[in-house]
């Protein structure tokens, strides 16, 4: 008996498992975590770049009129806005297409570019005669608010 015991051998353990390579679940837990983390960034500078660009200035400069608005200085806003319309036109186009062009002309070509098709040659009128106008003109606050309506759906 003595001799089959000798015979026999101490049992090795195992070596210890390592860390690495990881499992699929841990790369794929990981390609995720990094695919939110991309997101995330995209979005904040996306977020960052509108905040510096023209339609957000544009914008801003739109919730100011809306802002200040009163009887008084309505006209004035109406001239405010009519020069912010033509530099929005020759942003979007270009300055030779829209530059030049006055009266009817310049509200019938902001209704055939209006995406939103507001009537621009019927409702208009008054963006072309307030800014040359020598005594005030009597605006309503409801067609300053429709202009400003108009142009920020035209700019979003």
């Amino acid at each position: 008996m003595n001799d089959a015991l000798k015979q026999l051998y101490d049992i090795e353990g195992l070596d210890p498992i390592s860390w690495w390579p990881l499992g699929q679940g841990w790369w794929l837990l990981i390609i995720l975590i990094v695919m939110f983390v991309i997101g995330l960034s995209i979005l904040y500078f996306k977020r960052q770049a509108l905040k510096r660009s023209w339609q957000h200035v544009i914008l801003n400069q739109l919730s100011d009129f809306e802002k200040n608005l009163c009887e008084e200085n309505a006209q004035a806003t109406v001239a405010q806005l009519s020069e912010l319309l033509r530099r929005i036109a020759m942003h979007q186009y270009s300055r030779v297409e829209c530059a030049g062009l006055e009266g009817k002309v310049w509200l019938s070509w902001l209704k055939r570019h209006d995406p939103q098709q507001f009537d621009w040659e019927t409702k208009g009128k008054i963006l072309v005669e307030a800014p040359y106008s020598p005594s005030p003109i009597a605006v309503s606050l409801e067609e300053v608010l429709d202009f400003i309506k108009a142009i920020r759906r035209w700019v979003k």
